[in-house]
């Protein structure tokens, strides 16, 4: 089920670039909004459906490169659950307010959906390569939305901001690959991690990897003194 909620909104995307440009921007801009309408009644359904229950649900786990230690690993919990719904509340309230937008409807429509996808991924995600994949996506859609839709030095603010959230992507990466080299069998799954707390009786190991995964999210978040790419 997550998966289909995942990548729903990049294949509707490509239905919609694959259309001649002829048709018109409203059945664009339709399509988004209803996409994301029915993407946000499906989350809730399943946070409904979810109830009070301990543990992962909804989960999905697929061999991906097993020699790596990586695998498509999907599911949610009390805590990404919610988000996921927050997120699409989001992107609903992105879709409807950008009916006002006349410039490039086709693309901006197909960005922001191939955007929520990247969203999604990021907060289901159970293997961190995969989570990885999903937030550094994230960062190239949102490049191309504010070089092509911003205002004031767009291109500028753009490329602030790819080079920023970039290196903190190098930061997490390091992190992560601190957590796979300390586990034993190697391993990128996050519920394998934690049984596993690698960690553990490595106070210096764990400060190392501990500076690189902050430093990474307080560039992404953006925590002073990593946030002057936020304010253009």
């Amino acid at each position: 089920m997550l998966t289909v909620l995942v990548f729903a909104p990049a294949a509707v995307a490509l239905v919609l670039l694959a259309l001649p440009r002829t048709v018109p921007d409203t059945v664009h801009r339709t399509a988004w909004t209803v996409t994301s309408a029915l993407l946000l009644a499906f989350t809730a359904a399943l946070w409904a459906a979810h109830g009070t229950g301990g543990g992962y649900a909804y989960e999905t786990r697929v061999r991906w490169m097993p020699s790596a230690g990586v695998g498509y690993h999907v599911g949610v919990d009390g805590l990404s659950l919610p988000l996921t719904v927050l997120t699409c509340v989001l992107f609903l309230a992105c879709a409807l307010y950008s009916w006002r937008e006349r410039r490039r409807v086709r693309a901006h429509a197909a960005l922001f959906l191939l955007l929520q996808t990247t969203c999604l991924g990021v907060f289901v995600s159970l293997d961190l390569i995969l989570f990885f994949v999903f937030f550094d996506l994230s960062i190239v859609a949102m490049y191309f939305v504010i070089a092509g839709w911003g205002r004031d030095q767009a291109a500028r603010a753009a490329l602030t901001f790819f080079l920023y959230t970039f290196l903190g992507s190098l930061a997490l990466l390091l992190g992560f690959i601190g957590l796979y080299l300390a586990a034993s069998p190697h391993t990128f799954d996050m519920t394998d991690l934690t049984r596993a707390d690698p960690l553990a009786g490595r106070p210096v190991a764990a400060g190392l990897v501990l500076l690189a995964l902050g430093t990474g999210l307080a560039v992404k978040t953006p925590t002073v003194p990593f946030h002057p790419w936020l304010p253009p």
